[in-house]
């Protein structure tokens, strides 16, 4: 796990960005599937040829070399781009053909609206359901066209929970145990008269949550989707998430303090609020200069299971390399790969087969001797299998900031819904807004 010397917002900025815009063996035989690229097997079954990556985030690299160690007549060409440039350069190299890549990395807030399109490959007819076949429901969904054709794969899972300050839950809470604090946890009614009893106990100074927004993450991917059938579609849960918004403001539990600013990071580290909503990968905001946070969380489950990011990769449709590309996608889906990951960043696998395998041994230094593939395994089943569209992202983006702006000034559920809608019906005429 990383060490993270000074909080910067500016560092945590140019991290999102790569992670939200995101987190040797034996020889193989190519993939007798396509028809693409035999050029690069030799006779003798070795892998042979050069592949071009495009990426947002660096760790493509380490995935790369990891790959060329074990086939090493295969050079892997990786080109990073910022990810705030990322996207736009990758669909102009994908319409115009001009210096396309072979694989290039998706994120999730955008994968859907490159998986149905006709630049990527249907991975399904080169084999990759039975890739999946182990795979985290989820995970393995989210890569899928609308007929439910594979077309991305993603190497891992991106499960999120709260991160609790041990010493501060023992204090306010009672006590550090994850099943425990878990149970506490486990649905907002039970959130908000413990919220309560934290603030009133430390006379305002530590809060329970850090923000209403959190309530929106553990609920959006369980409830429907905002486009169903074509269509524009609010679903009145949305009204019950932000009743329980205004409730958590109103009741005082959470300390206002907006995701990811510097006075989010603040009471992460230094435990002014007691629960932060977080997904598995985000460890990197944790300061532990002189090993301070080593054994300073724990991960609890919250009222549902829920995931934040996530990177995905696809293969250009028009690649003359399709059957050295598919060899590669077959090597970041398969275990060997997704077990030395964990082991090496502690980024949560997408293979069921990996999290068991680990499920009672692997430990992480910020939260000391908690077995927490276990607890993320369980948020990891919990989420539903949903195939993206490529809408629903960008339409929870405008719900975001409406319900936190009407939680800001006292709006009602009316004036979200109408807000929302509006620019929904400005943004995407066709999808029939009333």
């Amino acid at each position: 796990m990383k060490r993270m010397k000074s909080w910067s917002i500016l560092v945590i900025l140019t991290l999102m960005v790569g992670l939200l815009s995101a987190c040797g063996g034996g020889k193989e035989e190519a993939s007798p599937q396509s028809s693409e690229g035999t050029e690069s097997v030799q006779n003798n079954g070795e892998l042979q040829g050069k592949l071009v990556i495009w990426s947002f985030f660096d760790q493509v690299k380490e995935m790369a070399n990891k790959f060329m160690e074990k086939h090493p007549g295969v050079e892997v060409d990786v080109k990073l781009f910022p990810g705030d440039q990322y996207q736009t350069k990758l669909q102009t190299a994908l319409q115009t053909g001009s210096d396309a890549p072979d694989i290039f990395d998706l994120e999730r807030s955008y994968v859907g609206k490159f998986v149905n399109s006709p630049f990527v490959e249907d991975l399904s007819k080169m084999g990759a359901d039975e890739l999946l076949k182990d795979y985290v429901p989820y995970v393995a969904a989210l890569g899928k066209d609308e007929n439910g054709a594979i077309k991305a794969i993603s190497d891992h899972s991106s499960p999120g929970g709260f991160w609790y300050n041990r010493e501060q839950a023992k204090k306010y809470l009672g006590t550090d145990d994850p099943l425990e604090v878990s149970e506490m946890l486990s649905s907002w009614d039970k959130i908000i008269e413990l919220g309560k009893k934290v603030v009133e106990e430390s006379d305002g100074k530590v809060h329970l949550l850090t923000n209403t927004e959190d309530v929106i993450f553990f609920n959006q991917y369980h409830n429907e989707p905002w486009v169903k059938d074509g269509k524009f579609n609010y679903d009145p849960k949305w009204n019950d998430v932000l009743n329980i918004q205004r409730e958590i403001r109103e009741s005082g539990v959470d300390a206002k303090l907006g995701y990811f600013t510097p006075g989010w990071g603040n009471a992460l580290n230094d435990g002014s609020v007691i629960a932060i909503a977080m997904p598995a990968w985000a460890g990197f905001m944790v300061d532990n200069k002189d090993d301070q946070a080593i054994g300073k969380y724990g991960i609890a489950m919250g009222p549902e299971g829920y995931y934040m990011g996530g990177t995905y990769r696809s293969i250009y449709s028009k690649s003359q390399n399709k059957e050295l590309a598919y060899e590669f996608i077959k090597f970041v889906a398969s275990e060997e790969w997704q077990d030395y990951n964990l082991q090496k960043t502690g980024n949560m696998p997408a293979l069921k087969t990996v999290y068991e395998k680990n499920m009672d041994s692997f430990k992480m230094e910020y939260t000391g001797d908690q077995n927490i593939l276990r607890m993320y395994y369980d948020i990891s089943m919990s989420i539903p299998a949903t195939i993206p569209d490529k809408y629903s992202e960008d339409i929870q983006k405008i719900f975001v900031k409406q319900s936190l702006e009407a939680i800001d000034n006292n709006g009602t559920n009316e004036e979200v819904y109408e807000k929302v809608t509006k620019q929904v019906k400005s943004d995407y005429p066709e999808l029939g807004v009333e």
